[in-house]
């Protein structure tokens, strides 16, 4: 099998460019003291950063021998004027996507969490080993890109995304027997220590909606139940069916970043919820730039809330948009429900979604009421769709393990060794 370099026209298989030489780096730092795993960002919002930090906390990043090498554009340049680095993570900064300047031993392992476009860049360097993690595991359709298939391997949830690459003709069931695509179930999925399922011990739990942003391109990426104030009006009729009165919204990092009229929309939803009698409290601590400065000059008397792990929300019910909050909850076992459009239903989701979503034609209190009659049962066989594991041991492992658990796998190799020999 013959392997190219991809180019900007043509995203192949992995490449089989000459390694780099590494000796002038080597030469400056001991080579026992250069890791042999990081994390490759590129993205123009710093906030992406602390999009994948809960992956450092769980483990699936590690903490001390993980560094985080951020690219830096302008752009991001200038964000760093108003926000600062987490303190507490290894973050590198790298000029341009020269794979060859990376602070990574030959042989070691960089993981990708966002599918950018000058990953094509990195992944042209063989001395590293290129694994596509993403930071989720969404419904989307820009979960999916043919650009995956750069990577000498990519970290799925379970049999759910297997499929939808299957399905999109991007990878074959020999990419899947030989094991190029890898089932890690949750270790990517990232986790809310704030928040928790309810129980009935819990006094004033609350409804949690979490939109997503309006993406990029065409109203056909446009996810976000915040157009049209549609989630806002379900939010108030699911508070009204369970007789709750306080209303938590988490935003999208995004929201509002390409389409100023989604920050306005947000807040005449937080207006509206607020009209109705619902105590609402809004986090903005992750929130864009955008959006937290319209909450803060529009909206009187706004409540924010911290999210404190130490003291974790009781949520009764949680509503979000066809994104990765789905996983999210699925994860932390919180009942939720999904605000989506009858074109955008993932395939092989109908009949859950006949079960846990509200569509623009149905009546959302009927809706939440026939959900919670039998969530228990339609959340398990949801789950089992989204997660799934390459070995059964990896089920019970913590994020730490698994994460060490797939550096060896790829070192192993399994897939291109195969392909080697045909």
């Amino acid at each position: 099998m013959t392997r190219k370099e991809p180019t900007g026209d043509q995203l192949d298989d992995r490449t089989e460019a000459a390694p780099q030489d590494h000796s002038a780096r080597v030469a400056l730092r001991d080579v026992a003291a250069v890791p042999d795993q990081a994390v490759y960002l590129d993205s123009p919002v710093l906030s992406a950063v602390n999009q994948i930090r809960p992956f450092f906390e769980s483990g699936a990043y590690g903490k001390s021998d993980t560094p985080l090498l951020l690219r830096h554009r302008a752009l991001i340049r200038m964000q760093r004027l108003f926000s600062r680095l987490p303190s507490d993570l290894d973050v590198r900064p790298v000029k341009g996507a020269n794979g060859a300047r990376f602070p990574l031993r030959p042989g070691g392992v960089l993981f990708y969490p966002f599918n950018s476009q000058s990953n094509l860049q990195t992944v042209a360097n063989r001395s590293f080993r290129h694994v596509l993690t993403l930071h989720g595991e969404s419904n989307k359709g820009a979960s999916v890109r043919p650009a995956s298939r750069m990577y000498d391997y990519v970290s799925i949830a379970g049999p759910l995304a297997r499929d939808r690459y299957l399905d999109a003709g991007i990878f074959t069931a020999a990419d899947v027997d030989q094991g190029r695509l890898v089932m890690m179930g949750d270790t990517f999925v990232q986790s809310m220590p704030w928040i928790k399922p309810a129980r009935i011990t819990d006094t004033a739990p609350v409804i949690f909606y979490s939109p997503t942003w309006e993406g990029y391109g065409s109203e056909m990426d446009n996810y976000s139940s915040v157009s049209g104030l549609r989630g806002f009006m379900a939010v108030l009729k699911a508070a009204r069916a369970l007789d709750l009165h306080r209303v938590v919204v988490k935003p999208h990092p995004y929201l509002g970043m390409l389409r100023p009229a989604m920050v306005r929309e947000f807040i005449s939803g937080i207006r509206l919820l607020r009209r109705s009698g619902l105590q609402v409290s809004v986090a903005l601590r992750h929130a864009s730039l955008q959006l937290r400065f319209g909450c803060h000059t529009q909206l009187s008397r706004l409540t924010t809330i911290e999210e404190d792990d130490s003291s974790p929300v009781a949520v009764a019910l949680a509503l979000c948009d066809i994104s990765g909050m789905e996983a999210i909850f699925l994860k932390q076992r919180i009942r939720h429900m999904v605000l989506a459009r009858e074109s955008d239903v993932p395939r092989g989701l109908e009949t859950i979604y006949d079960h846990k979503s509200i569509m623009s034609h149905q009546d959302p209190e009927t809706a939440v009421m026939d959900y919670l009659n039998g969530a228990d049962d339609t959340d398990a066989a949801h789950r089992k769709m989204v997660f799934g594991w390459q070995n059964p041991e990896l089920e019970g492992m913590s994020a730490s393990s698994a994460r060490r658990w797939i550096i060896e796998y790829v070192r192993r190799d399994p897939f291109w060794s195969q392909t080697k020999s045909v």
